[in-house]
């Protein structure tokens, strides 16, 4: 069994509600599948959880704050206990990442948004456009990894999970290396070094969930970007 490259277990909830699950030692990635009509009724749990919609659209509850999710727009989080629930509104099947984990203590005072908007920038390390969400214990950024693309071998102080969305993908984790299509994810422990490539003639979507974030200061920053994003819509 991989140790970076998780196999995905799936579930048939019922006729509405597919999960396709990769354990990641403490953290659970899951990507769901809503048909039309499908119903999350409101719960709670002990893990902290936060996720994302890649298709589709959905309506998310968290502890009685609804709001319409589009692809890669926002982030929802329900940290432990704080009660979530989710109903696909709309004609076309609805396709979320989300992501579990216990969080024991928060390495920030500041109470997470329960919605958090993407900001954008360069990759600093590879120059490549990307979105990014950061708040209190996670960290979310998406890169659009051109054909012939590559993220140089390195290591990241977080734990840091990747999805690929499109196209290929050959990544190298450790001593492993496996060429990742939709729907592969893999994982790469805080002190494991990872790169990779572009195998495919179009432009790959990334997404990498990074747990801590890298550091408070992007935090912070991320935070005032959103509450004068915020102002600037209300104005």
């Amino acid at each position: 069994m991989s140790k970076f490259f998780p196999t995905p277990k799936s579930t048939q909830l019922n006729s509405d509600v597919e999960l396709i699950a990769f354990s990641c030692q403490d953290t659970l990635v899951q990507l769901v599948y809503l048909a039309p009509g499908a119903t999350f009724p409101l719960h709670q749990h002990l893990e902290s959880q936060m996720g994302m919609i890649i298709s589709g659209r959905l309506e998310m509850n968290v502890n009685g704050t609804k709001e319409i999710i589009e692809p890669l727009q926002q982030a929802y989080i329900a940290n432990a206990y704080v009660p979530h629930g989710s109903v696909n509104i709309f004609p076309e099947t609805a396709l979320v990442f989300d992501v579990k984990r216990i969080i024991t203590s928060l390495p920030s005072e500041k109470t997470d948004e329960v919605f958090l908007k993407v900001s954008s920038k360069k990759d600093e390390m590879t120059g490549f456009p990307c979105q990014f969400v950061v708040a209190s214990w996670f960290e979310i950024v998406i890169t659009k990894i051109p054909p012939g693309g590559i993220i140089p071998m390195h290591q990241s102080a977080s734990e840091k999970m990747g999805i690929i969305l499109n196209g290929q993908l050959m990544m190298t984790v450790g001593d492993e290396q496996q060429q990742l299509e939709y729907g592969s994810i893999y994982y790469a422990p805080g002190d494991v070094f990872y790169g990779g490539y572009n195998l495919s003639d179009e432009a790959v979507s990334l997404v990498e969930i990074l747990i801590p974030p890298r550091s408070p200061a992007s935090y912070q920053e991320a935070s005032f970007s959103e509450r004068t994003a915020r102002s600037l819509t209300a104005t």
